[in-house]
């Protein structure tokens, strides 16, 4: 099998620990003292508490709370880094994340956090904010601003791997669903042009439906329903993040037998199903793979370092950090479906300790692209 991820990656096996997604409270302060800590920063400048808002353009899936969720868990817990913070949502519209970005600039925040609504819709307003002196960092989904630091996930690894994976098990041949995220966005596009990059060297291997489940279970298993009665037989599917769990019900509540290998998105929903049609089925083979939503934690980490020239982050090439993707393989599917609640996602959280660690490795050009950890002991 060949490897799917760029050469000069590391794998990281490290034992996880799990962030419980609570309802996002959408606003909170901590009290920071005058002497913050660095926590374990080295080398660098100042290590005072930062005014850090959050800026999301969706949260209505399970990934998106969870990850507002681990923003506001990590800024309650550190208060010496964290001296107030605040998450906006603007319900999937790019002109109101533009306006909401302003506003924060308005409102005297140290650092704005974004997961972008459009690649460009929000560089205008991404640019004003650091022209007013803002550290802007975006995340997960990207915005081109040139003034802005990133904290990605490659996500056409996570293409390449979970079609790789596919065409292994499939011998190469088979008809293949591709249940998509959103439309419009670069985590959609990559994921779809990683996979597709793979599929160019398997031509019995044919995409024969496309839907958008947009990264939610109910949707997907909704999308992928009303397109089943139009395929042939579908031996595989790709998916993306939270669509794998719905979409594997919609197969089972259609009947379909033998179940076609449905890519999981580490939802606790996604991994029960896959253990139900495993036990059925001890032959069934699938993966799971997701972005991790503590994601948001370690864009708070990075906007820490650079306000206070820790860690020479502001020296990160092409401005970017990244966070591993979490994969479960077969042989730890069991212990995470035990752990996970049905609407959790499979994540680490990230400390401060964690994120210098990313942050040394992007600048020593060994990026953590991608780990695969068994679920925390208690």
């Amino acid at each position: 099998m060949m490897n799917p991820f760029r050469p000069g990656m590391r794998r990281r096996f490290a034992a996880g620990a799990l962030i419980v997604a609570s309802a996002a409270v959408l606003s909170g302060c901590a009290a920071g003292g005058t002497d913050g800590g660095s926590g374990g920063g080295d080398a660098g400048g100042g290590d005072k508490p930062i005014k850090i808002a959050l800026s999301n353009y969706f949260n209505g899936n399970i990934w998106r709370k969870q990850m507002e969720a681990s923003f506001e868990a990590t800024a309650k817990a550190n208060p010496d880094q964290v001296s107030e913070f605040k998450v906006v949502n603007s319900d999937g519209s790019a002109p109101q994340q533009a306006q909401q970005i302003q506003s924060l600039v308005l409102e005297g925040y140290d650092a704005i956090i974004i997961d972008a609504a459009s690649p460009t819709a929000l560089n205008g307003a991404i640019q004003e904010a650091c022209d007013a002196g803002v550290t802007v960092v975006v995340f997960d989904s990207l915005a081109t601003a040139e003034c802005a630091y990133k904290v990605a996930f490659d996500y056409e690894a996570y293409g390449r791997a979970e079609a790789q994976f596919m065409a292994d098990q499939l011998g190469g041949k088979g008809n293949i669903l591709f249940v998509r995220g959103i439309a419009g966005i670069t985590v959609d596009e990559d994921i779809y042009n990683g996979a597709t990059e793979v599929l160019k060297d398997y031509p019995d291997m044919k995409i024969v439906g496309e839907v958008y489940g947009e990264f939610t279970e109910s949707t997907a298993q909704q999308e992928v329903a009303k397109i089943l009665p139009s395929l042939p037989k579908i031996d595989g599917v790709l998916t993306q993040g939270n669509d794998g769990g719905g979409t594997l019900d919609a197969f089972l509540q259609a009947g379909t037998s033998p179940v076609p290998l449905v890519i999981q998105g580490n939802s606790g929903q996604g991994l029960e199903g896959w253990v139900k049609v495993a036990q059925e089925n001890p032959d069934y083979k699938t993966m799971s793979i997701s972005s991790q939503p503590s994601i948001s934690s370690t864009a708070l980490w990075l906007s820490w370092m650079l306000i206070n020239d820790q860690n020479d982050a502001s020296s990160l090439p092409d401005k970017t950090v990244y966070a591993p993707l979490l994969i479960i393989p077969e042989e730890n599917r069991d212990a995470w479906a035990d752990a996970l609640e049905y609407t959790e996602i499979a994540e680490n959280p990230t400390t401060l300790e964690q994120a210098q660690d990313y942050v040394k490795a992007a600048i020593d050009g060994d990026p953590v692209l991608q780990e695969e950890p068994l679920p925390p002991s208690e």
